[in-house]
């Protein structure tokens, strides 16, 4: 399987699974699949991730990965559409939206805690997770 739209997250990271469950939540026509990075299938191309998938949010669009503050911006833009208000933010240099991510991702476990394991997708999301 390789899916055109796959977001790859920490699992154990519940500021993550929340912001998985609002993309499942809102993605009406299914289009997204996800895998934690713990549990990213090796048949997955990883070439192109510039950083350790361990240390950003990664957004495998149409072939090109995506990462930190432009991932959750592309899957805003696909949720939403490109005149949605989050969209605003790419007229913040990258340097500033990726720093702020930085930090949020940095202290996302002293912030809002962390399993010890991945949770476990609904069942009635499970036929769109991967890994």
């Amino acid at each position: 399987m390789k899916p055109a739209q796959l977001i790859v997250y920490d699992g154990t990271c519940i500021l993550c699974n929340r912001f998985i469950q609002f993309v499942l939540k809102k993605d009406k026509n299914a289009h997204f699949y996800f895998s934690t990075y713990q549990g990213l299938p090796a048949e997955i191309d990883q070439r192109g991730l510039k950083i350790a998938k361990e240390e950003s949010i990664s957004y495998l669009r149409h072939g090109k990965w995506h990462q930190r503050s432009a991932a959750v911006l592309f899957i805003y833009q696909d949720l939403f559409g490109k005149l949605h208000y989050t969209q605003l933010a790419w007229f913040v240099p990258r340097f500033i939206r990726d720093f702020l991510y930085e930090i949020i991702a940095q202290n996302r476990h002293k912030w809002f805690g962390k399993k010890q394991s991945c949770l476990l997708p609904d069942p009635a999301f499970k036929a769109r997770f991967i890994g």
